[in-house]
């Protein structure tokens, strides 16, 4: 749980407005991730907001969750009747091989509504699925298996700059899945095509297994070079056409299901198109 205060409002009321788009078009976006960044209450901070789950990892058959906190003010007097807005987003890494100083986190962010404090200023709901709430892929293909959970008080006019808020995060243990491969040829030109046919498993009773994307990458700035989806036993066929600079073959899954992790294979295929000779 981290209590944090005194952050610029246009910050949380961008993320908001962005969730709450993301809602009705039923699209994640990638730019809900503009969040302040942590900090600690100022000493002369007027109110303190917590927040806490009843359980700190979640697993395929446990996915829902307990929100409860305080809104209080700084000499510990309980706030009632306060409305507390709160979020949950689901985390994603960022597919980065260039090392570039990025944020390393995407999200998909969902208001959850808003609660009031009671009379000891205390809120709560029971039952909140921590995962994801399309019933479709996400554009983001590498979960980071947590999810983020906040809550966020505004006493004032929203334009003065000031809101209080906590968060918390709860550890995905996700299911664990497999990918076997058969490749058509393990040295290949420019103008080739690979071709690569195989299967993706997962333990009994997590399925279905059907629809699964799996994406086969051939240059190490590319994620989506090729790709396909999984029949109802798992099987696949993806199929890439060869450039000169195709160097790097990584074959990987990423099921929609948020519990169930993706695998991904390094394919013994090597490029053997002459490099071009460097310029003079």
């Amino acid at each position: 749980m981290h209590s944090r205060s005194r952050i610029p409002i246009v910050r949380l009321a961008a993320t908001a407005a962005l969730a709450l788009a993301t809602l009705a078009v039923g699209v994640p976006s990638a730019q809900a991730s503009d969040t302040a960044p942590a900090a600690r209450p100022a000493p002369d901070d007027p109110f303190v907001v917590t927040l806490s789950t009843n359980v700190s990892t979640t697993d395929f058959t446990h996915r829902k969750v307990k929100l409860s906190g305080t809104v209080t003010r700084a000499d510990g007097t309980p706030v009632a009747g306060a409305p507390v807005k709160l979020l949950k987003t689901v985390l994603y890494d960022t597919w980065n091989p260039w090392g570039d100083p990025i944020d390393p986190i995407e999200r998909e962010t969902l208001p959850l509504g808003t609660l009031h404090t009671d009379a000891q200023g205390r809120f709560a709901v029971s039952n909140v699925p921590a995962d994801r709430w399309l019933d479709r892929d996400s554009i983001h293909l590498f979960p980071r298996h947590q999810v983020e959970f906040q809550a966020s008080y505004d006493p004032g006019d929203p334009s003065d700059g000031h809101f209080y808020y906590a968060d918390t995060t709860v550890e995905v243990r996700p299911v664990t899945s497999a990918l076997t491969y058969k490749v058509n040829k393990t040295k290949v030109r420019a103008g080739d095509t690979l071709v690569v046919t195989g299967k993706v498993t997962w333990p009994a009773g997590h399925g279905p297994v059907k629809g699964t994307r799996v994406l086969l990458r051939t240059y190490y700035e590319s994620a989506y070079d090729a790709k396909t989806t999984t029949d109802a036993r798992g099987n696949f066929t993806v199929r890439a056409k060869i450039r000169g600079y195709d160097r790097d073959f990584v074959l990987f899954s990423a099921p929609k299901d948020y519990y169930v992790a993706g695998a991904s294979k390094k394919l013994p295929v090597k490029n053997v198109t002459p490099r071009p000779a460097p310029a003079t």
